[in-house]
C-alpha cells in the first residue's frame, strides 16, 4: 500500500484527513518540530499545533520539550489504534443508553401524535372516472401475492376498448408474476352477459380464479390484503357517476378478505353464464 491507501483507510477509521497526514509524516520521520511537519505536508503552520493536541488527546502522538523547541513524536500503530477504537466503544455505550432513555421520554409523544393521526393520510377519495382507471392499473402493477375482486358496474373502464385492454394486460402481467387473482363477478345487474362472459373466459385463461354471484354488497378489489379499492353508492345523484376511495389498511384488508371467501364459498362456477346466455354449446369447457 502507498501512502494514499494508508490515508484513505485511516480516514476509514476515523481519522481526519489532516491527523492521518500528520501521523504518517511522524511515523517516517520520528520525531518533527510545528515547522517540519508544516513542510512535510503542507498543513498551514498555524494549524499544527491545534490539531496535534487533538491527536495527543486522541493517544496517537506525544509531544517532547527540547530546550525551548517542541517535537511531537507518533505512538506505535497498534496502540493508537486501539486507544481509539476503545474510545469508539465508550462513545457508542455512551449512545445506546441516551438512545434508550430518549425512546422512553419521547414514547408519549409519539402516542399522542398517533391518536391525532390525520385519516387522510390512509384514505384517498378519487372521484374522476379516468383516475379510478389509474389508479387501479397502478395497484395492479404492484401487487405482489394476491388480488380479490368483487367485480360489479359501473366499471371504470368507462365503456372504453382501450382502457378495458390496459387492465386486462396490466392483470395478465400480474399474473406472469405468480400472483394469484380470484374475481367474484355480478352478473344480476349486468346487461351485456356476453361481453361479461367473453372477459371472463379471456382472463381464466391467463390464470385467473372466477365464479359469479347474482349480487354483491359493494364494488371492492383487495391488494395483498393491505390496500382496498372500494365504490360509495352516490346517494345524492341518480346517475351512474363513480366515485372510489383507496384505504390502506391491513385490518380490514384482513377483514374484506374473510368477507370474500364466504361469498366465493356461496357464488356459481363462472360457466352458468353460458346458461344464462343460451350459448353453452358453444364453448369448450376451460377448466
Amino acid at each position: 500500500m502507498n501512502d494514499r491507501s494508508y490515508l484513505e483507510q485511516m480516514v476509514k477509521l476515523g481519522i481526519s484527513e489532516t491527523e492521518a497526514k500528520i501521523y504518517l509524516a511522524l511515523l517516517a520521520k520520528r520525531e518533527l518540530s510545528a515547522r517540519e511537519i508544516h513542510e512535510l505536508t503542507n498543513v498551514p503552520r498555524t494549524k499544527v499545533y491545534e490539531i496535534t493536541q487533538k491527536m495527543i488527546l486522541k493517544g496517537m502522538c506525544i509531544a517532547k520539550k527540547m530546550g525551548r523547541r517542541m517535537k511531537f513524536q507518533a505512538v506505535e500503530p497498534k496502540r493508537a489504534f486501539n486507544k481509539l477504537v476503545l474510545e469508539y466503544q465508550n462513545e457508542l455505550e455512551k449512545r445506546k443508553k441516551l438512545a434508550s432513555k430518549l425512546g422512553e421520554f419521547l414514547l408519549p409523544l409519539y402516542d399522542q401524535g398517533m391518536k391525532n393521526i390525520d385519516v387522510s393520510e390512509y384514505i384517498e377519495v378519487i372521484t374522476d372516472i379516468s383516475s379510478i382507471h389509474e389508479r387501479y392499473v397502478s395497484l395492479l402493477k404492484n401487487t405482489k401475492f394476491e388480488l380479490l375482486g368483487f367485480a360489479k358496474p359501473p366499471y371504470a373502464f368507462g365503456g372504453k376498448r382501450s382502457k378495458l385492454e390496459e387492465q386486462e394486460s396490466a392483470e395478465f402481467e400480474m399474473l406472469s408474476r405468480g400472483v394469484e387473482v380470484r374475481i367474484l363477478y355480478e352478473y344480476g345487474s349486468v346487461q351485456d352477459l356476453d361481453t361479461l362472459l367473453e372477459h371472463i373466459k379471456k382472463c381464466i385463461l391467463r390464470g385467473e380464479k372466477a365464479r359469479v354471484i347474482e349480487k354483491l354488497p359493494l364494488k371492492m378489489y383487495v391488494f395483498d390484503r393491505k390496500y382496498v379499492l372500494m365504490a360509495l353508492e352516490n346517494k345524492k345523484t341518480e346517475n351512474s357517476s363513480l366515485t372510489m376511495i383507496v384505504v390502506e389498511h391491513s385490518g380490514l384488508g384482513k377483514a374484506t378478505s374473510i368477507l370474500f371467501d364466504h361469498l366465493w364459498s356461496k357464488a356459481k362456477d363462472y360457466r352458468e353464464l353460458e346458461v344464462l346466455t343460451g350459448r353453452s354449446h358453444e364453448y369448450m369447457d376451460y377448466l
